[in-house]
């Protein structure tokens, strides 16, 4: 019987455990909650317009977008606004060394880790012998 009871114990240490095993106690349930809660759709839109209103950009949006459409080149302006708000919101507010995501705004175009590029492509092609 020792034997076997030998056996049983190896068998535990070298069954694995799951690395994922939290226990009840260990989580912070109310701020999980209220993290939730901020994520409410209108708690989001409130923000939003908050921001819209406070915003001096979007004041003079407005004004130039009137001056545009008086002219007759709203939709030429409609268009250039949006390519402004696209850029305006890559991030331009980084910490020192933080990449944007988008290699273009990097200096030297410089990718992300984890990011794929044709010549990384190109060289895992070649290691399996595909070409």
């Amino acid at each position: 019987m020792s034997s076997k009871r030998k056996e049983k114990s190896t068998k535990d240490k070298d069954k694995p455990k799951k690395p994922y095993h939290i226990k009840r106690s260990d989580l912070d349930l109310e701020f999980y909650e209220q993290q939730q809660d901020q994520k409410s759709f209108s708690l989001l839109f409130t923000r939003s317009v908050r921001a819209l209103i406070n915003s001096r950009q979007f004041y003079a949006y407005l004004l130039l977008q009137a001056v545009a459409a008086w002219y007759g080149l709203g939709q030429v302006f409609l268009c250039v606004g949006i390519l402004w708000m696209m850029y305006a919101n890559t991030g331009l507010k980084r910490k020192d060394g933080e990449k944007s995501s988008w290699s273009v705004f990097n200096k030297g175009f410089e990718a992300i880790e984890g990011s794929t590029d044709m010549e990384a492509v190109e060289r895992e092609i070649r290691s399996r012998g595909l070409i």
